[in-house]
């Protein structure tokens, strides 16, 4: 593939690199904003018959005569073919990521591994070349803001004077950080000796050995949780950057190892390799977001930064990644589920008399080094209430685990009594508090009264609380929530549908509607595209899609309108939120908000999770994935933004929600699981679909079960 910007780091452990190649340079992934990484330079490359050839990583050198790259989940690849000596080498970086091993994962060391090779046959049509019986493989880490000293005779130690803490000045809780984070890594060399502050190995091509080196970090507290400063998992296992790096030494090759079966089981199916790809590429951009860390009361705490935005376990973002957790990593889904709570506010706040005994869930815990409460902008107290009560449901169908429903039945109680709150007409449907996470769309999409896409989030919440208060012996709260699902229900039939697709309102008039950035009433008798198509309405059905409960929508109308808005929102890169052409500029200032930035903005993930929808629906939009790789090739070949959320405006970059796509193998095979219930079934919806069952993979073995059809 063409050479692009990629990332890797250790999951939870703020240990890993943006890789650059177009611009020769890397990027030290630790606390600080993505826009102000320490450069790195990694010099690694080959000494061929006394010529010094490097990979694109530094800013001096000559580098391979031709370059390929490869992603993988756990590993990114450079290959550099030079034609004179006939030679091929390959570096490739690997992290630790195994699925459901917090341990292992956790472990805060980047492996790197140079191997070399003939060019089979000869390099295009310019001969076969010098053909040396030997070359030497080097490595060596420099910068301008890193001083390299020997230390033990196989390690060199990393000296990072000017690592800064991530700094913030327009939060309302995180406060700037000025002073500068020391910090001390180590390059171990795991093959290979150590000469100076480089590695350097001397490979016999005919018989040929690697270099291999563990990259090894150690940090201190840097996360601050409700006020507390807290210790990194990893930590528990791992006194000081020695212990590391004991444990590299003791373990050499492990991280390549775990690489070939984790990566083996995700590429054994026969999607696109623009899916393999996305899957690679969605993944390292997550593991770029995610904090794990311990609190003082030995809790574990995992977070995933909003990407360039910074907030901490965005609830909104962390529902659109759910189906990786539903299909990978479910304990991680718990542990958010577990601490969200804490982080909900009275609902008098948002509705004055109305909210008493009720409330909300926050946009987000924090941002930046401190989680510590809501950061961003406004309050999307409908969307985010409704997001909680959804995953909760389908966590505890999916593992069969209650213990969170059991252990915050009175919050849920107060979360439902706040949705009832929310609905002034009796409809059913919230029409306060509706600002949503669509930020760039427009007033409909964004904040109308009675959206169709938290119209169907507060049907599945109420649904879920129907099973919740039943089981907390709440029978009357229980029943309430019944009768407003059969309310729902009945009003999307009556008014949701416009022949071919599904509205973007259920109530078109603008009398009274809120903008959330300026909290200003409008009074407008029609608000604008409050009819046209949209990518929205299923975007809440798929946790439970995974689960196997269905909400009693009109399944053929639901399949027309996945059809009908996707052919109608498409553009090059995928589906834009509204097929509704407005011009920003003639819209009144107060309707803008964030949209006035942007004509007619799409997100990524929004796609996939529409796309996972139609899978279990028999609707085959297979095809968009390869929009969506266009997408991300086209700009980090360009400038390293990694998983690109937004395109035709915004700037949502270095985003986790990408990783949305690993629900497409459950969505393809129809696959639901739900131990509650005692289901287990496959239903795949396309011919010749081979795919791999995620959810209980054996990944220390490297083997799993594959769906057919």
């Amino acid at each position: 593939m063409q050479l692009i910007a990629d990332a890797l780091s250790v999951l939870g452990s703020r240990h890993g690199l943006v890789m650059d190649p177009v611009h020769r340079t890397c990027g030290i992934v630790r606390f600080d904003r993505w826009d102000a990484l320490p450069a790195l330079h990694i010099r690694a490359g080959a000494v061929i018959e006394g010529r010094e050839v490097v990979f694109p990583l530094c800013p001096q050198g000559d580098t391979f005569r031709f370059l390929d790259q490869r992603l993988t989940p756990c590993t990114m690849a450079l290959i550099g073919m030079d034609s004179k000596s006939g030679t091929k080498v390959k570096l490739t970086i690997a992290t630790p990521f195994r699925p459901r091993d917090a341990a292992f994962s956790t472990t805060p060391v980047i492996g790197l591994r140079l191997e070399a090779e003939p060019i089979a046959g000869g390099f295009r049509w310019e001969g076969k070349g010098s053909r040396p019986a030997e070359i030497e493989l080097f490595l060596e880490f420099t910068g301008p803001q890193l001083v390299a000293e020997p230390s033990d005779p196989d390690a060199v130690d990393l000296c990072f004077n000017s690592l800064r803490s991530s700094t913030e000045t327009g939060g309302t809780r995180a406060k700037p950080m000025t002073e500068v984070w020391p910090q001390r890594d180590r390059l171990v060399a795991v093959a290979g000796r150590r000469l100076g502050t480089a590695i350097r190995q001397t490979v016999r091509l005919a018989e040929p050995v690697a270099l291999e080196a563990a990259w090894c970090s150690h940090s201190a507290p840097n996360l601050t949780v409700q006020g507390d400063r807290c210790p990194f998992k990893y930590a528990e296992r791992f006194a000081d950057l020695n212990a590391v790096a004991d444990w590299a030494r003791a373990n050499p090759g492990a991280l390549f190892a775990n690489a070939a079966r984790v990566d083996g089981i995700v590429a054994s199916g026969n999607g696109a390799k623009s899916v393999v790809n996305l899957l690679a590429q969605s993944l390292h951009s997550w593991l770029l977001d995610t904090w794990w860390a311990v609190r003082p009361d030995g809790r574990d705490w995992f977070s995933v930064w909003e990407g360039s935005c910074y907030f901490h376990s965005t609830v909104d973002v962390e529902f659109t990644q759910s189906p990786f957790y539903l299909a990978v990593w479910p304990e991680l889904l718990r542990i958010e589920l577990d601490f969200w709570p804490e982080y909900s506010k009275d609902g008098s706040k948002s509705l004055g008399p109305r909210g008493q005994d009720t409330l909300f869930l926050s946009h987000d815990t924090g941002s930046h080094s401190s989680a510590c409460g809501q950061d961003y902008h406004h309050e999307m107290e409908v969307e985010e209430t409704t997001n909680y009560l959804i995953l909760s449901w389908a966590y505890q169908r999916r593992t069969g685990d209650d213990s969170t429903i059991r252990k915050h039945a009175e919050t849920i109680r107060r979360y439902l009594q706040f949705l009832f709150a929310c609905d002034t007409t009796g409809n059913g449907v919230p029409d306060l508090g509706v600002a949503n996470t669509i930020d760039d769309a427009s007033p409909a999409i964004q904040y109308g009264r009675d959206q169709i896409y938290l119209a169907v989030k507060t049907l599945a919440a109420f649904a879920a609380g129907t099973e919740f208060m039943r089981l907390a012996g709440n029978d009357e709260l229980a029943e309430a929530c019944a009768d407003a699902v059969r309310r729902i229900r009945a009003l999307i039939a009556e008014k949701g549908w416009a022949g071919d697709h599904f509205v973007t309102l259920l109530d078109k008039a603008g009398k009274g509607i809120v903008d959330p950035w300026s909290g200003e009433k409008m009074d407008v008798d029609e608000v604008p595209g409050w009819d046209a198509p949209h990518i929205y309405t299923a975007n809440g059905l798929v946790p439970l899609d995974m689960v196997g409960i269905d909400l009693g929508l009109d399944r053929e109308k639901l399949r027309i309108d996945l059809r009908v808005a996707t052919e109608r929102c498409l553009r090059e890169y995928g589906c834009v939120h509204t097929d509704f052409a407005y011009e920003r500029d003639k819209l009144p200032e107060s309707l803008k908000g964030l949209a006035g930035s942007a004509r007619n903005p799409g997100w990524v993930s929004m796609n996939m999770l529409r796309d996972i929808a139609a899978f279990y629906r028999g609707v085959d939009l297979r095809q968009l994935a390869d929009r969506y790789w266009d997408w991300q090739t086209t700009t980090n070949s360009q400038e390293p933004k990694i998983f690109f959320e937004t395109f035709c405006g915004n700037n949502l970059c270095f985003y986790p929600r990408g990783i949305a796509c690993w629900g497409y193998y459950d969505g393809l095979a129809g696959l639901v699981i739900d131990r509650l219930q005692d289901r287990d079934e496959t239903a795949p919806a396309f011919p010749q679909v081979r795919v791999p069952r995620l959810f209980d993979a054996d990944w220390v073995a490297g083997t799993c079960r594959m769906i057919e059809s």
